[in-house]
Order: structure tokens, then C-alpha cells, then sequence
């Protein structure tokens, strides 16, 4: 995936009337680009909030190395994507305890260094703060920006924290300017939670002060999600517009969507969209037998006209305002193989209304790697990019359409 990059603004008319507007920040490493962001909603009501334990080793659904970076998704929630800081040889993302009951205290997200033979992940040293013997004290990174508009992180846990170990936990808003939010050294209590808060949309591990092993895990979180209007969540796919393709670590790939209101008699809405596309096929030429690439789009909130039925935010698939998320491919297949996609890929969207228009809304969705067709390696979102704008390159196709239940 890509680092971090300046911010970008853009405006989109929609109609002749309507705006969406939008403001990004730079992202932490491994985070998702981001030419839009959410416009936030009118005030609504909202009930109690759901809360959600987002138990990493559970949702890995395995033990051992997870590549670099790792998403992990629950429907109507969102997605949190881990990742490792890129360094020589490179780290990845290790899954520890899997055969453990939740809440053993040795389980949790860890690290792994590919200093093994033909470059393969080796976890005997798996977790944060682990000397792997060559001096480097890799960091970890969660990115919640994938979470579902309004979400708040309310708690971070730690395990295996032995006593005289070190940890260290640094918050971050944007995933540029960190600040430490705990550390400490180990004195008894092997697994416990750190309150995060709202505001905050990246958390880092780092090595922590303290002498013996001076390493420990990252076990779960804990995120509040408002309920009341919030929406429905529905899926199209798979789709596999783009054929018998093969996807290559750093390659750039991308997602997005059209949308039209169904009845021409609809109030004026604000219209609000969480969406990610998922991949999942065989691994060709090395790694594990299957993988999965899934990245989140951006969310955004667009303010539709009464009686609006055109397409938004465009019609035409090789306008950059069809495209609203990208992401470099990394570890993919351990890192070594393509990732097949021939069976195409799972569009995942929550939407919600505010006000209620009295109208669905008929979907359809779209994703391109243009280098697996033999084109420029190219972010379909970057208007600098000359490329950008050539049909063959970004210019895809999209899905059957679908009406949102």
C-alpha cells in the first residue's frame, strides 16, 4: 500500500444544484488514499450505541503470518486494517494463540520478520518489542477509518504483558502527528484494556520501556457504533468485469461506485456511503493457497436534489469522480504471488438517508488494476497522473446494477 501523501480537495457539482465536498489528511503508512471525505450529516437521532469487540486472532481465522497490511471486516461495521512499519527485510503481521480461548493471554496481533529462508516470514519472535536480532523494533499500526461513520474507539487491549515487559501506544486523528497515549512496564497483570476515545483513527505500538522479553500483543478492540438512522447494508457480486486477472504486489488497484434515486418524486436527502470492495482467490506462484485484497472507499455524504433520478456522482466510468477509493497491493500471497482474480470481486456498501427520501436507490460498482491489463500502473484517483484519464487504463466497466433492500 501506499505512504503517506500530500492532502487533496476536490469539489463535485452534482445536478446543477448540488455538492459534495470533501477534505482528506494524510494517512498513516498502509492506509487506504483518500481524495474524499465524509461531509458529516445533519443532526439525527440517535439511540444507544452498539458495541463491538473486534477480536483480531478470531477474525484472522488462523495462526501465523497475515502479510502486510491485513484488513479485518465485520458486516455492518466496517473494516480496521493492521499493518507493520516497512522496513529491510520488511515486516508483517502476525496472528499468535489462535488455538487459545479468547482472552488467553497469549493471543494477539504480533509481528513476524522475513529473515527466513527465500524471504519467508519467520514469527518464533512474534511480538512487539521482540529483538529479532538484527536491532530493528518494528512498529504496528491500526487504521480505523474504515469504520462505519460515527464509530468510536473506545478501548484498546494488550496481552501478554509479563512482568518487567515495556509497552508503548501512541493515538493519532490523521496517521501523521502521533501522541503517546500509554506506557509502562509490566507488573503483574498479563492482559488489559487502555481507553483510546473519539478522535482518534490510528493507533501505533511501539517497543516499550522495561527489561526482559520488553514485548507483548494486541488483542482486541472495543468500538461504540450509533444506531437509529444508520442505514442498511447490502452486497453485489462477486462481479468479475475485469476478467482472468492477476494481481502483483504493488500493483495499484481501484474502487467505485455510481447511484441514482429510483423515484422521481423523492424529497431532498443527504445520502451517506460506506463502502469497501473485497478480492479473495487462489495464490499463483507462491504463498498460501488463497488470499484476499480488500480495502475500504472513502465515505462520503452527498447532498441529493428532490427528484434527482441521474446518476451520482457521474454517469460516465472514466471520470475521476467515479472512483472513490485506491490502494497499492501489498503482501499479497506471502508477499511472493499473484493474487487471481478471475472470479472477481464483492462490492460491500451501508447506506443511510437523512431525511428519509421515500426512495431506493439502484447500485452499481466498479474496480480496475490496470497494470494486470497490461497498462500503466496507475492511481485511478490521481488527476496529476497523465494516464488518469486514458479509457483504456481507468476507463472500467461497471456491475450489474443492484437495488438497495
Amino acid at each position: 500500500m501506499q505512504r503517506q501523501r500530500p492532502p487533496t480537495t476536490l469539489a463535485l457539482a452534482v445536478g446543477a444544484s448540488t455538492a459534495l465536498l470533501c477534505a482528506c489528511s494524510d494517512r498513516a503508512p498502509l492506509a487506504p488514499s483518500a481524495p474524499y471525505a465524509a461531509l458529516p450529516l445533519a443532526a439525527a437521532s440517535v439511540t444507544d450505541p452498539t458495541t463491538t469487540t473486534w477480536d483480531f486472532v478470531a477474525l484472522a481465522g488462523g495462526e501465523g503470518d497475515l502479510g502486510n497490511p491485513r484488513t479485518f471486516t465485520i458486516a455492518g461495521s466496517g473494516s480496521v486494517v493492521a499493518s507493520a512499519s516497512a522496513t529491510d527485510p520488511g515486516t508483517d503481521v502476525w496472528s499468535k494463540g489462535f488455538s487459545l480461548p479468547p482472552g488467553a493471554e497469549e493471543r494477539g496481533l504480533g509481528l513476524c520478520r522475513k529473515l527466513g529462508t527465500n524471504g519467508a516470514c519467520i514469527g518464533v519472535d512474534d511480538e512487539i518489542g521482540d529483538n529479532f536480532g538484527d536491532g530493528v523494533f518494528p512498529s504496528l499500526f491500526l487504521d480505523f477509518t474504515g469504520l462505519v461513520s460515527g464509530s468510536v474507539v473506545e478501548s484498546v487491549t494488550l496481552s501478554s504483558v509479563q512482568t518487567g515487559e515495556g509497552w508503548s501506544v501512541s493515538a493519532s486523528a490523521d496517521g501523521s502527528s502521533y501522541t503517546l497515549l500509554s506506557s509502562g512496564v509490566g507488573s503483574g497483570q498479563a492482559v488489559f484494556s487502555i481507553p483510546v476515545g473519539a478522535g482518534t483513527n490510528f493507533l501505533r505500538f511501539d517497543v516499550g520501556p522495561g527489561g526482559e522479553g520488553n514485548n507483548y500483543l494486541v488483542q482486541s478492540v472495543t468500538v461504540t457504533t450509533p444506531t437509529g438512522p444508520r442505514g442498511k447494508t447490502f452486497t453485489i457480486g462477486p462481479s468479475s468485469m475485469e476478467g482472468a486477472i492477476l494481481i502483483s504486489n504493488g500493483d495499484w488497484v481501484n474502487g467505485g461506485y455510481s447511484f441514482k434515486f429510483v423515484s422521481g418524486g423523492h424529497a431532498a436527502t443527504n445520502y451517506s456511503v460506506h463502502a469497501t470492495v473485497s478480492i479473495t482467490g487462489p495464490c499463483v506462484g507462491g504463498g498460501p493457497a488463497t488470499d484476499n485484497l480488500t480495502f475500504a472507499l472513502n465515505d462520503a455524504t452527498y447532498a441529493v436534489p428532490a427528484g434527482n433520478t441521474n446518476w451520482l456522482p457521474t454517469g460516465d466510468a472514466n471520470s475521476v469522480l467515479s472512483w472513490e477509493g485506491s490502494v497499492v497491493a501489498q503482501g499479497l500471497c506471502g508477499g511472493v504471488g499473484k493474487l487471481d482474480a478471475r472470479h472477481g470481486a464483492v462490492f460491500t456498501a451501508t447506506v443511510s438517508q437523512n431525511p428519509p427520501s421515500g426512495s431506493l436507490v439502484d447500485f452499481r460498482f466498479k474496480y480496475r488494476d490496470p497494470a494486470a491489463k497490461g497498462k500503466p500502473n496507475t492511481n485511478c484517483l490521481d488527476t496529476s497522473d497523465p494516464n488518469r484519464n486514458k479509457a483504456d487504463v481507468c476507463g472500467a466497466s461497471w456491475s450489474q446494477t443492484v437495488r438497495d433492500p
